[in-house]
């Protein structure tokens, strides 16, 4: 019988190959991705992890699987500033408000589901292992330099063991049919919104150089 965690990573399959084939997803690795663009999408993670965050501390059953490694909001404006934006460059987007709206209700009626939106998050940051190279060479940032993409290379270092415990934790601590039922149900809700997020972020300035590749 798969457990908990599993379920979830199968359900979740077909959505998380889909956001990976979004322009924003691509515009990381492939060069194409502006700061502007960038931020424009950080702005609406902000929203995203600060709701998260509120619901986590506030829910007495997800409390003790959230830690202070799962904080990412302040980490979030640090990239911000870098470029020489905040949170209020960008407005909030719809989709943004439809992922607030959700968790906003799961966490009064369905507050386990907010255990597959963490799952989903603290997953991505295992993606981010690969992005951070590439993105901050698209960014113009000098080799080495975090400033600007911390939000995938902080705390990259224990992502798969964190990952990992998160997991085990889930998965060992008996949950019940209800609860495990509300854990799959958030996370693939979680992600589906998410690919509608990730669709709509705009990639319209490519850089200069991949403006040249297309047209060569």
């Amino acid at each position: 019988m798969m457990s908990v965690m599993n379920l979830v990573r199968s359900a979740i399959s077909a959505s998380h190959f889909q956001i990976e084939q979004t322009a924003f997803s691509k515009g990381m690795l492939d060069g194409s991705m502006t700061a502007t663009n960038y931020a424009r999408g950080l702005v609406q993670l902000w929203y995203i992890h600060s709701i998260l965050e509120s619901c986590a501390t506030l829910s007495p059953q997800i409390q003790g699987y959230f830690t202070k490694e799962m904080v990412r909001t302040d980490t979030i404006r640090r990239d911000l500033h870098a470029f020489g934006f905040d949170v209020a460059s960008f407005e909030k987007m719809i989709e943004t408000t439809e992922i607030i709206d959700q968790l906003k209700d799961w966490a009064l009626e369905c507050s386990y589901a907010i255990l597959g939106c963490i799952y989903i998050l603290e997953g991505s940051r295992m993606g981010s292992l690969m992005i951070a190279k590439p993105l901050g060479q698209t960014l113009g940032l000098a080799t080495g330099a975090v400033a600007g993409i911390e939000y995938h290379t902080e705390g990259a270092v224990s992502t798969p063991m964190r990952l990992r415990s998160f997991k085990e934790k889930v998965d060992q601590a008996g949950l019940g049919a209800e609860a495990e039922a509300q854990l799959i149900e958030g996370a693939v809700r979680f992600m589906d919104l998410l690919n509608r997020l990730y669709a709509a972020l705009p990639m319209d300035n490519l850089t200069k150089q991949t403006q040249q590749l297309k047209t060569a």
